[in-house]
């Protein structure tokens, strides 16, 4: 959304419901509160209320042309009777991330808050998710791994539909500074979450010759990723956990960096991986649908199987023992991004799709 907002610039007004920390410092951008805070979980649940109750008298007071909703959290599931066109930006879906904890558990990984309660109350979860998509008529997928997850597992009846790749811009990245004296570490960057496949990443580090330093950024349960990677004999000299650090700090850090990792159970179209590839950094990441729709393997990036930290070590290894695969890797990522992952282009895309749902309503 960030990066969306200052595409469209000042052509469009827009209207964020939010929760309580929603704000924009963009002269064209109003954001609304809507729900006071609380776990994950229990936020969803105060917002789809909250949205149920408070929409009519939103609609009438911001009368917007198009209402955009962002699956898997199916804001306006408890909602009726829009009088405008709902377009469904979707990421991810429930099934999907449900998948993908399931690996994590089976393989002893830690397991968020949220993603506990996603198998708990996976029952009803699945149901409300296919009762959603049979009301969704316009689609916007940020890739085509989840477009199809979507279009197989739930046959929703769509009078539209559109990919747009995630975009970027690097407008805010610091200027190249002098590599530090240290050697530059491995870098994870996203939420602390079992199926973005960091108990794995930390079991590749066990395996790793030279004993290279891994940085991890992101928001979550810090203090159990601590014990989890203690207990696996990897003290604070192996792994810094250093939480969540502001934008300008985490792209020098990525700058920095000898390698980015992504080893994720699944993925849609992560900006971990597209700002890894737009600063040139040599990549390893797990070959699934939504990485192998943005990088080729041995080209712009190493892959391997999601789940096996032998292979993730050994792809690890290669580029911190080869300085040339390295560069190469890099270059062609960097590449990648300037062509296909632009925010003009994310942007300029993403209107045409919404002038064409006006047009279909």
């Amino acid at each position: 959304m960030s990066q969306l907002l200052h595409g469209l610039g000042p052509r469009h007004e827009v209207t964020i419901l939010g929760g309580k920390e929603a704000r924009s410092s963009i002269p064209n951008v109003t954001t609304v509160p809507m729900t006071n805070g609380g776990s994950v979980m229990t936020n969803y649940l105060k917002f789809q209320l909250a949205l149920r109750r408070r929409l009519p008298d939103l609609i009438r007071e911001y009368r917007p042309d198009l209402f955009i909703v962002h699956h898997a959290q199916m804001p306006d599931l408890l909602t009726s009777g829009v009088d405008c066109p709902i377009v469904v930006t979707t990421h991810t879906t429930i099934l999907g991330q449900s998948r993908g904890i399931q690996q994590a558990r089976r393989r002893g990984s830690p397991l968020d808050e949220s993603e506990k309660t996603t198998l708990t109350v996976l029952p009803a979860l699945l149901p409300a998710e296919v009762y959603y998509w049979k009301r969704v008529r316009h689609a916007l997928f940020v890739s085509n791994a989840v477009r199809n997850e979507v279009m197989g597992a739930y046959e929703p009846r769509l009078r539209t539909a559109a990919t747009v790749l995630n975009g970027l811009s690097l407008d805010d990245a610091p200027p190249i500074g002098e590599e530090p004296s240290d050697a530059a570490p491995i870098l994870f960057t996203g939420r602390l979450l079992g199926w973005k496949g960091l108990s794995v990443l930390f079991r590749a580090l066990t395996e790793l010759r030279g004993g290279q330093r891994l940085d991890v950024t992101g928001s979550g349960a810090v203090e159990t990723w601590q014990r989890h990677a203690q207990s696996l004999g990897l003290g604070p000299d192996r792994v810094r956990l250093l939480g969540v650090i502001p934008r300008t700090e985490l792209l020098a850090r990525l700058r920095r960096a000898s390698v980015v990792v992504v080893p994720s159970f699944m993925e849609s179209c992560p900006y971990s991986l597209i700002e890894a590839m737009a600063l040139g950094k040599p990549i390893v990441a797990s070959n699934v649908p939504g990485v192998t729709d943005m990088v080729s393997d041995g080209v712009s990036a190493l892959l391997v199987p999601p789940g096996d930290p032998h292979a993730l070590a050994g792809a690890l290894q290669r580029i911190l023992s080869d300085e040339t695969l390295a560069r190469r890797l890099g270059a062609a990522a960097a590449q990648q991004a300037r062509d296909r992952f632009s925010l003009d282009r994310m942007s300029n895309e993403t209107l045409r799709y919404f002038e064409q749902v006006l047009a279909a309503s």
